[in-house]
């Protein structure tokens, strides 16, 4: 049978143990928050599909930089979501509110075959038009652009540049067509769907 002593002791430890346990894992949920969080909400936009999972959800402020695509260097944009080497496709929505108009500008990459010289969509018979497609240097094959414009409303103190917009697409950006520079707050969420199967139907 225990003692009084042993009974009390058994039980201090027991609380101790507790305690400890409980400051130990507050203080590895503290840091785990310190390290995430700057990451989440950062001005340095670095996103990619590498994030070892089929979802990424981020926040940010961006300033925006010349459009790196050729040809467009004279535009403004914020690439959100980047090109990927396996072309892997993003399908979510983007919320932002930014400084001035601006288009969610969607990529559609893999398109190798689609033109000869880089300058349109040169399998597309004459008589539907041309789709412009823009080279990648470095080989990185071709893409073409989808500009979401945004209905952007008028307020007590003037327009506000913010929307909402869903999009599918290999990479994401917010793009300023007259070049202007801009800032931006942004939410983005996207499901990682892998990439795509190429499907054509022309002349069908």
């Amino acid at each position: 049978m225990l003692k009084i002593e042993q009974v009390r002791y058994c039980v201090i430890s027991t609380v101790v143990f507790a305690v400890s346990a409980m400051v130990i894992s507050s203080l590895f949920a503290s840091s785990a928050f310190v390290i995430f969080f700057p990451r989440a909400f950062a001005q340095s936009v670095e996103t990619s599909a590498d994030f070892g999972g089929q979802k990424i959800v981020q926040q940010g402020i961006a300033t925006s930089s010349p459009d790196p695509l050729p040809g467009h260097e004279s535009h403004q944009s914020i690439t959100l979501l980047r090109l990927t080497s396996d072309n892997k496709v993003y399908s979510g929505r983007v919320t932002f509110t930014a400084t001035q108009p601006v288009e969610v500008q969607i990529i559609h990459r893999d398109l190798t075959n689609a033109s000869t010289d880089g300058g349109g969509s040169s399998i597309i018979p004459d008589n539907f038009g041309k789709l412009p497609a823009i080279q990648l240097p470095n080989g990185g094959g071709q893409v073409m652009i989808t500009n979401v414009v945004p209905k952007f409303t008028e307020g007590a103190t003037g327009t506000t540049f913010a929307a909402s917009v869903p999009y599918s697409g290999n990479a994401v950006a917010l793009h300023n067509l007259e070049g202007k520079p801009f800032a931006a707050v942004f939410t983005v969420t996207a499901d990682v769907l892998g990439p795509a199967e190429r499907v054509d139907k022309i002349g069908e």
